[in-house]
This record gives C-alpha cells, sequence and structure tokens, in this order.
C-alpha cells in the first residue's frame, strides 16, 4: 500500500496566517459588545449564555438571516463597513417581531479568499449593529473556500 501525500490548509489555498491575524483584529469589537449572562470568552466553537435575571416563564427565539443583493451592492461599491450593521438588523429585526430580547449574536464569514482588512470591517460592522441591538457577538465562523 503507498502512502498518499499529506496536503495542508496551505496546499488548498487557505491563507491559516490570514485568519489568526483576522481573529487578532476583531477580538476588541466582540469584547465591547459583551453582555453579563454571556459565559466564557471569544473563540470556542460554541457560546454559553444565562437566562437574564427578571424574566418569568422565559422562551428563547433564535432566527439566521442575511444580506441578500446587498452583498452585490457592497461588493461593487467596496464599501464593506455597513453590511455587518445590516446583517445584525435583519436578524434582530426577526426575534423582536416575536416579542424577544436578543442576546448573543454568531457571524459566519465565507469568502473565496480571506482579505483581512475586508473581513475585520465586516465584522466591526457587526459589532456595531450588536452594540445598538444590546447583544453580545460571541464568536463566529470564518470559512476560506478557494475556488467558491
Amino acid at each position: 500500500m503507498s502512502k498518499q501525500p499529506s496536503i495542508s490548509y496551505k496546499d488548498a489555498g487557505v491563507d491559516i496566517d490570514a485568519g489568526e491575524a483576522l481573529v487578532e483584529r476583531i477580538k476588541g469589537v466582540a469584547k465591547r459588545t459583551a453582555r453579563p449572562e454571556v459565559m466564557g470568552g471569544l473563540g470556542g466553537f460554541g457560546a454559553l449564555c444565562e437566562i437574564p435575571a427578571g424574566y418569568k416563564q422565559p422562551v428563547l427565539v433564535s432566527g439566521t438571516d442575511g444580506v441578500g443583493t446587498k452583498l452585490r451592492l457592497a461588493l461593487n461599491l467596496n464599501k464593506h463597513d455597513s453590511i455587518g450593521q445590516d446583517l445584525v438588523a435583519m436578524c434582530v429585526n426577526d426575534l423582536v417581531v416575536c416579542g424577544a430580547e436578543p442576546l448573543f449574536f454568531l457571524d459566519y464569514y465565507a469568502t473565496g479568499k480571506l482579505n483581512v482588512d475586508i473581513a475585520a470591517t465586516v465584522v466591526t460592522g457587526i459589532g456595531a449593529g450588536c452594540e445598538l441591538a444590546g447583544c453580545s457577538l460571541v464568536g463566529g465562523e470564518t470559512a476560506e473556500m478557494p475556488g467558491m
């Protein structure tokens, strides 16, 4: 049996160093959105949040949304600072119409090739949206998918 050559993330076109640089740039964004109910720090694959005191018969409400074709506008105009905030607004709107309070937010950033400056700008906008909504940015995923 012949041994197959191993393939690294770099061989696949994924820049781990860029991903780590992005995390370093956005840590402060997430910290500014902290709520006291959030347990644990940034960087895990999930987040824990206590139910805030004062609720009678609390029900958790979750939702997800996207920015749709506004992403095309952001790309065409090379204006990425508002797209993250818009994403949070879309998600929070879906919660508040149910009578829910937004507690925390997880982001997902996917790209063919990670541009740290653009990604940091988008996540900074997500953080700004979380601050306006009163929810914590507790983590997320950055997916670099060459060829996509």
